[in-house]
């Protein structure tokens, strides 16, 4: 399976319901992904960039499309076989420090090649401008870069996590080497010059110099 049908596959996963979350009846993002072709992420801004006025301060928001952030990752056959077990599986008591995963899965990976868990993350936790969240672990197999991935499809933070897939990383170790997770001021002031156009009140509106000369960063 392509690279990108598995990323939208886990977009429009069922992560599942709370009766105490804010998703009401279908506002989670799995239940929002649902209705969009793969086409339609396709199309959608890589970045989205919003405009705020708070009183007397301007203020400019960055969205990274997770989709578009994710889809030029890379599998291979021991990516390929690590997901067709995680997708037949239904043991997720997997003794790793990884979330997601089954014990076929896992094991597939402690039996077959040498694995050391580099780290584990999620994107809550830190400074990430992603449309959703991330969570997975870095590790190396046969010390090579791979990354095992889960997407936040809704609920509390806390859960509503896609199973995990494996994927390959670069020989830099970087899931995208274009397009960066978070930019700080500095960052986003520099890329001030290149944005036409900004979404204000849910309307596309042209950036104009003097929107920019009144943005806070």
């Amino acid at each position: 399976m392509e690279t990108k049908q598995i990323i939208y596959a886990m977009l429009t996963e069922n992560t599942g319901t709370h009766p105490l979350d804010s998703g009401f009846a279908n506002g989670r993002m799995w239940q929002k992904n649902q209705v969009k072709t793969i086409d339609d992420f396709e199309n959608e801004e890589v970045e989205k960039y919003e405009f705020h006025k708070w009183n007397d301060n301007y203020e400019l928001e960055r969205t990274l499309s997770v989709y578009h952030y994710l889809k030029n990752l890379e599998t291979d056959d021991i990516c390929n076989e690590f997901n067709r077990l995680q997708d037949n599986s239904d043991n997720w008591e997997a003794d790793c420090e990884a979330y997601g995963v089954s014990v076929e899965a896992w094991e597939y990976l402690n039996n077959e090649f040498e694995v050391d868990v580099d780290r584990i993350f999620n994107t809550y936790n830190g400074e990430s401008d992603l449309s959703q969240i991330l969570q997975g672990a870095n590790i190396r197999i046969n010390d090579e870069p791979y990354i095992i991935l889960q997407i936040h499809g809704g609920t509390d933070v806390r859960g509503g996590y896609t199973d995990a897939k494996l994927f390959k990383l670069n020989d830099d170790g970087l899931i995208n080497e274009y397009l960066r997770e978070y930019m700080d001021s500095y960052e986003l002031s520099e890329e001030l010059e290149y944005i036409d156009k900004v979404w204000y009140e849910n309307e596309l509106i042209e950036f104009t110099d003097k929107l920019k000369e009144n943005i806070n960063l």
